[in-house]
């Protein structure tokens, strides 16, 4: 008898956990891919060390996660697909300009993320999921790990450059 159970990933359902994990794995290869690519922009005109540091870090997470989804996809038969749409691509130029200052583009991230797990909730969802591809759970699951401690450095960041903001 067929299995009916179905899988859930952000607003997409999937007959097998084998679809689910590789749409999963594409579509975060592009998030994390782009992640990387405006972090570096940032990075790259960043005026203030302590910022340029965790954004050194952090970047590096990204690509490196980018990396490994897109390797574990292509170990599972798929191709890389996944595009960032063009409205995204518009925040290169924002993150990699100097007319901005990193307090602001600080604040603008800080403030997307003022309850982490439920941004990654989309994540530890798939995860819960996933029971036969033992390797790409816990390739997720450290992951996850990684994007935790990106998000504490970019809020506990914020929270301790703010104040020295008002008083320059």
């Amino acid at each position: 008898m067929p299995s009916t159970k179905t899988y859930t990933y952000k607003d997409q359902t999937f007959a097998s956990e084998q679809e689910m994990i590789l749409y999963l794995l594409d579509e975060y290869r592009c998030v994390e891919g782009f992640a990387a690519q405006y972090l570096g922009a940032w990075k790259a005109v960043s005026q203030m060390p302590c910022v340029t540091g965790g954004l050194r870090t952090v970047c590096g997470r990204e690509q490196l996660h980018a990396e490994l989804l897109e390797a574990r996809l292509r170990e599972l038969g798929g191709t890389p697909q996944c595009e960032v749409p063009q409205e995204r691509l518009a925040e290169l130029a924002y993150y990699g300009s100097q007319e901005y200052s990193d307090l602001a583009k600080l604040e603008k991230v800080a403030v997307r993320l003022k309850d982490p797990e439920k941004i990654l909730a989309f994540l530890t969802d798939a995860i819960a999921q996933i029971e036969d591809d033992e390797d790409t759970r816990e390739l997720l699951s450290t992951i996850l790990d990684d994007e935790r401690a990106s998000l504490q450095w970019i809020t506990s960041s914020w929270a301790l450059l703010q104040p020295q903001a008002a008083t320059s």
